[in-house]
């Protein structure tokens, strides 16, 4: 076998057989004789499609569907040729002319038994169809696609007579393969843009690159080559990422590592060129996937920030649209949380991420006050945040499967009302919200710090604000000194995730110990000296920011 026939055999053959034209001459129905060709390969001359294509692409089975006075017309003299070419015996199979629903219904039978169960590639000829035969054969392709498991790969061809070259004579048969591909394509895609389920769509884009490539190179090659892996690689990426709730990989990525969205983000709008040259109709389609991840592909290195808060709402609204009401009420909780949280505890998946700083960060969307407490062992104060709390009944009565009291499941009417209200409430929320904060406790105020100590801080939590340090009678006794800490814990935003103390020895020890207890790092910042001594051998000392050192848990002390 050649290396052509090895690029163009199929198990079987599934091709039309007409009445053909009526000649006024002979008086009877016949096929013109031409010379075709199909891949750059020519057949030799005959009157029918069947006998050109089997000499070219080597079937091992040939089901010719006719009806009987097709058949009774013309299935003795392609017998002959196909004989005549050493080629395999046709399989007549009986169909209908398709007059009433119920002929065309079994028309669709017949198309459909014979697309299946072949041990290999088949290839459709719909050249000689009749009537509504190449509509109903493009309909059982598509059907036989999307209903069967593991259907056998699929061609379709047609030998364009009316196309020949009139010097040559030669009648090309192109193949319509990359058709029934789009099909397939826009079939998978809907169910991702739908659901966002995107295996079977990566897939079948792959494949589709495949053929429109294959058509490109059988074309003349116009154009850029066509190219699709790329963007069935990253709905495949991405849609894993949705479907497993991988935050981190979904929306910020890590190292070098792009986000999962912003790769699909920029393969779809690098395919969009590929796919308006080669297949116009289908480009709007992928502004349809841009429309659902450009929301999601603003985050930066973390979810901090204005950003990364849009980003979070904009993922809970996906995850609702898609129907997916646990993976949204998930969403929110976490986003909730991600209020409270330090930078290094919104870097979800990734190596430095802060276990510690986020179950801190939990606790502090958890319970608070007016004045920013967290705990009630500490301030009689506390109230729950309800944003946050009412978000894990919903929750818990979607991961738990109503495998809880009476009481605590909704009926799935009300849960999703309950979790499209829940996010409607985050998107305020995150619209409104400010981000965590970075206190400095102390009496050096930050517009005196050098660039260095403020990057240190601002690589804690997105804000930095000045909280004075008081002043401490040197006469005060300790319930003084109880009192002006809590005159201070009353100036905390409540967003705190991290604070800088330094100031009188006990009040400073009192601040840290009630910061502490609200999951607030406490720290202090370390400097090295320089000392310069003038020629009149007075010496000059200067601080450099070093770094900031955290106060050891006094809660276990």
């Amino acid at each position: 076998m050649s290396e052509a026939e090895g690029e163009t055999k199929v198990a079987r053959l599934v091709t039309f057989l007409g009445l053909g034209r009526h000649d006024k001459t002979l008086d009877r129905r016949v096929y013109d004789t031409a010379e075709y060709e199909f891949l750059e390969q020519k057949a030799a001359k005959t009157p029918y499609v069947c006998r050109a294509l089997a000499e070219l692409i080597h079937p091992s089975d040939i089901a010719v569907l006719a009806t009987d006075k097709a058949e009774e017309l013309h299935g003795a003299a392609l017998q002959d040729a196909l004989r005549a070419g050493n080629c395999p015996a046709p399989r007549f199979v009986r169909i209908l002319a398709g007059q009433t629903p119920a002929e065309l219904w079994r028309q669709f039978d017949l198309i459909k038994a014979e697309l299946r169960g072949a041990e290999g590639p088949v290839m459709l000829d719909i050249t000689h169809g009749f009537r509504s035969q190449p509509f109903f054969a493009a309909a059982v392709t598509a059907f036989v696609h999307a209903v069967d498991k593991h259907p056998p790969p699929l061609r379709i061809c047609y030998a364009a007579y009316d196309a020949r070259n009139r010097e040559t004579g030669v009648t090309p048969i192109w193949e319509l393969t990359e058709f029934l591909a789009l099909l397939d394509w826009s079939r998978a895609l809907a169910m991702f843009l739908q659901t966002g389920r995107g295996e079977e769509a990566g897939t079948a884009t792959k494949r589709l690159g495949n053929d429109l490539r294959n058509a490109w190179f059988h074309g003349g090659r116009l154009g850029k080559e066509p190219n699709l892996k790329e963007l069935g690689e990253a709905i495949i990426r991405f849609s894993e990422d949705l479907e497993t709730l991988r935050t981190g990989d979904l929306l910020i990525g890590g190292g070098k590592t792009k986000s999962s969205a912003l790769r699909l983000l920029e393969a779809a709008k690098d395919a969009k060129h590929q796919v308006e040259q080669h297949a116009p109709p289908l480009a709007d389609v992928l502004d349809r996937i841009t429309e659902i991840v450009q929301p999601l592909a603003g985050a930066n290195e973390d979810l901090s920030g204005k950003n990364g808060r849009e980003v979070i709402a904009s993922l809970a609204k996906t995850y609702l649209g898609f129907g997916r009401y646990l993976e949204a009420a998930a969403t929110v909780r976490e986003g909730h949380v991600n209020f409270y949280a330090p930078k290094a505890a919104l870097r979800p998946g990734s190596p430095d991420f802060d276990i510690q700083q986020r179950a801190a960060s939990e606790e502090r969307a958890r319970w608070r006050d007016p004045a920013g407490s967290s705990r009630r062992d500490l301030v009689t104060a506390d109230e729950p945040d309800h944003s946050f709390n009412n978000v894990a009944k919903p929750r818990n009565d979607l991961l738990h499967a109503q495998y809880k009291n009476k009481k605590d499941t909704q009926t799935s009417h009300a849960i999703i009302r309950t979790v499209k209200e829940l996010v409607e409430d985050f998107d305020r929320a995150s619209r409104a919200a400010v981000g965590a904060c970075f206190i400095n406790l102390s009496n050096h105020p930050i517009d005196k710090w050098d660039d260095a100590q403020m990057q240190a801080a601002r690589d804690l939590a997105e804000r930095v604000e000045d909280v004075m340090f008081p002043l401490v009678p040197p006469d005060a006794d300790e319930k003084v000194i109880g009192t002006l800490a809590d005159e201070c814990l009353a100036k905390i935003p409540r967003e705190t995730t991290h604070a800088l103390v330094q100031g009188e020895f006990t009040l400073t020890f009192e601040l840290v110990r009630r910061l502490q207890a609200r999951g607030i790092t406490c720290l202090a910042a370390t400097t090295a000296r320089n000392v310069e001594e003038e020629a009149n051998g007075r010496k000059i000392s200067s601080f450099t920011f070093v770094r900031f050192r955290a106060y050891p848990d006094l809660g276990s002390a």
